[in-house]
């Protein structure tokens, strides 16, 4: 199977961009309507910049969010090695690779052009052989290679830190003795956030569940083993849950994960894991019959 262009994943991207660019606008929209205009302009100028910075900085963000480490080949050599030899299968430059230190077996990639990262968790590679994690791998590369992981970044970025701030003032939230001061300042990170979520909403679930389903029919093009990555969705969607701690900082990239995360992550980004199984197995059926 050889790596195709997906036009419906082109018009898919397109459409996430303009539905950002909108939300963005409506988020901005009432600065210029309650401020004078050299002050709106000061506003518009900071929150321009703030946005503009969690576009930019997408990788760095991950990093701390998720506690991610990226690594060397010494470090994980066969986990380098395997993401070096698919990127070259791939004819795409290899990306920077980082380790995440949660059971939750996962794996993502976020950021722009050469700012992109893959990460994987250390539970992935605790769950999955070889074969499987190569699937994984290819899927996120192809994310990379088709561009849509740059686009989700942009369109979808904001709606992840906005969860990632909106859960951490739930966990607050959920002790017996919480000082009224922490309460407070929960709820005002809260309130802060879910404009930020509203605005990138939309992009983020026009392009998250079709761009999946391109990302895994170019993980076999690039690997031309569907029933490893099919086999391998199935073995991550069946495992049991790990504690909640080692799920919470992967939550507000739910969007960018190869699979939904379990722990208060956006719903309906992901289409769902038996038919995405049942479309690389009919995949398989047909490089079958071709061969």
């Amino acid at each position: 199977m050889e790596w195709q262009t997906d036009s419906r994943l082109t018009h898919r991207m397109t459409l996430a961009l303009a539905l950002a660019a909108v939300g963005y606008a409506a988020l901005l929209g009432p600065v210029y309507l309650l401020l004078p205009l050299p002050a709106a302009l000061v506003v518009f100028g900071v929150l321009l910049a703030a946005l503009g910075g969690l576009v930019l900085e997408a990788d760095r963000l991950a990093y701390v969010a998720t506690r991610a480490v990226a690594i060397d080949r010494e470090d994980h050599p066969e986990l380098f090695d395997a993401v070096d030899r698919l990127a070259a299968q791939a004819d795409m430059p290899r990306p920077p690779v980082a380790v995440i230190p949660s059971d939750e077996p996962n794996a993502m990639s976020a950021g722009t052009g050469d700012r992109a990262v893959v990460c994987v968790t250390l539970g992935l590679l605790k769950e999955l052989d070889d074969e499987h994690l190569e699937a994984v791998l290819a899927h996120e590369l192809s994310h990379l290679k088709n561009g849509d992981s740059s686009v989700m970044t942009i369109a979808g970025f904001p709606a992840t830190v906005a969860l990632s701030l909106l859960g951490s003032a739930l966990d607050s939230m959920n002790g017996t003795a919480i000082l009224l001061g922490y309460f407070g300042a929960a709820v005002f990170v809260a309130m802060l956030s879910l404009p930020l979520l509203l605005a990138s909403l939309p992009g983020t679930l026009a392009l998250s569940r079709y761009r999946e389903y391109a990302a895994d029919r170019g993980a076999v093009a690039i690997t031309g083993k569907p029933v490893a990555l099919a086999e391998a969705l199935a073995e991550l969607h069946g495992l049991p849950e790990p504690p909640d701690e080692d799920m919470r900082s992967m939550a507000g990239f739910n969007a960018f994960c190869i699979v939904p995360t379990r722990y208060f992550g956006l719903p309906w980004t992901h289409p769902p894991t038996h038919r995405r199984i049942r479309k690389l197995r009919e995949l398989a059926a047909e490089m079958e019959r071709s061969e």
